[in-house]
């Protein structure tokens, strides 16, 4: 079978989508759980793309440490990573209960949400506006000493300045 006619009949399957959300879904609750002394460690590797190239953290930063923190009660260590770790927390575990349900039964319950153009937008709007904010208390906070050092910039102009 070709890897498109798989593609093309999984798109109209109702198990093969909703078993690998569920998945996806599973990985996003059990990683911080799993990895949680690799992530909480002081001074471990930063995973997120954005924040490695520019030390800007992204709308996600801290998230999973955030979730790492959540799961084993921390609650106060959890909003200070990431301040809607508990309101991503309810919302992968309601949507991991849902797809069980839809599962189990056969029958959809969660319909698409990028249907409405109207919600997508707003959701976008609501990522920029925290991003911003966040950013601005980044800089706020002292991370201009952070962006001065820690961007990918900076780290090649001091390597280059280490070797010649």
């Amino acid at each position: 079978m070709k890897l498109t006619n798989f593609i093309a009949e999984s798109r109209h399957s109702f198990y093969w989508p909703r078993l690998l959300a569920l998945a996806l879904l599973a990985g996003v609750l059990l990683l911080p759980l799993l990895a949680f002394d690799w992530v909480t460690e002081p001074g471990s590797q930063v995973l997120c793309p954005l924040r490695a190239v520019t030390a800007i953290p992204c709308p996600s930063c801290g998230l999973t440490r955030a979730l790492a923190h959540l799961e084993r009660g921390h609650w106060a260590e959890a909003v200070r990573f990431h301040p809607f770790a508990p309101l991503v927390f309810l919302l992968v575990l309601a949507l991991v209960i849902m797809l069980v349900f839809e599962l189990a039964t056969g029958r959809t319950i969660i319909g698409n949400p990028l249907k409405k153009r109207r919600d997508v937008f707003l959701v976008f709007a609501g990522l920029v506006v925290f991003q911003v904010v966040r950013t601005v208390i980044f800089f706020l906070d002292g991370g201009w000493d952070v962006f001065r050092h820690e961007n990918l910039f900076a780290r090649l102009l001091a390597l280059a300045n280490s070797v010649f």
